[in-house]
C-alpha cells in the first residue's frame, strides 16, 4: 500500500512541477510581449502627427478618386462621335442633357458624306469597344441651300464601352 501512495504523490508532484515551470514560462512569455507592446505603442505615439497626416491623405485621396468615378467622360464620347464622322461633315448641337443617349445634329454637304455616314453608323458593331451600344438616324432633311442636317441619337453603353 506504500508504493502506490508513493507512485501518486511523485506523480502528484512531477505534475505540480511541470504546471509551475509552465506558469512561469507563460509569465515569461507574457512580459517580452507586454516589453514589445509598449516598444510598439511608443513608436506609434512618437510617429503619431504622420500617422494622422498619412489617414488624412489616404481619406483626400479616396474622396478624389471616388469623384473621378462619378465624372462624365464628355471628351472620350465627343472624340468617338467625331471618329464616326466623315469629311466635311459639321456637328452643329451635341446633348449631353439625357446621360444614357446623346443627340447629335449635323451639317452634311453632300449626298456622298452622307452615305458614308449612313455606313459608318451601320457598320458599328455593338460588341465592340466603341462606347456606343445603339445608333439611329431620327431625321435627315435637306435645307435651301443643298446642305443635309441629320438628328442622330447615340445609346451610351452601361460600361461605356469599357
Amino acid at each position: 500500500m506504500l508504493v502506490p501512495f508513493v507512485v501518486f504523490v511523485l506523480y502528484f508532484l512531477s505534475i505540480s512541477i511541470y504546471v509551475v515551470a509552465k506558469l512561469y514560462l507563460v509569465k515569461a512569455e507574457m512580459a517580452r510581449v507586454n516589453r514589445e507592446a509598449e516598444t510598439i505603442s511608443k513608436a506609434m505615439t512618437a510617429n503619431d502627427e504622420n500617422l494622422k497626416k498619412f489617414i488624412l491623405s489616404k481619406f483626400i485621396l479616396g474622396k478624389i478618386e471616388a469623384l473621378n468615378k462619378e465624372k462624365f467622360p464628355y471628351r472620350d464620347y465627343l472624340n468617338q462621335l467625331v471618329g464616326f464622322m466623315p469629311a466635311g461633315v459639321v456637328l452643329n448641337n451635341v446633348d449631353f442633357s439625357d446621360k444614357s443617349w446623346i443627340s447629335v445634329s449635323a451639317s452634311i454637304p453632300g449626298v456622298n458624306p452622307l452615305k458614308t455616314l449612313e455606313e459608318l453608323l451601320s457598320s458599328v458593331d455593338k460588341g465592340s469597344s466603341s462606347a456606343f451600344g445603339d445608333i439611329f438616324s431620327e431625321g435627315i432633311s435637306r435645307d435651301t441651300s443643298g446642305l443635309y442636317n441629320a438628328k442622330l441619337q447615340f445609346g451610351i453603353k452601361k460600361n461605356g464601352g469599357k
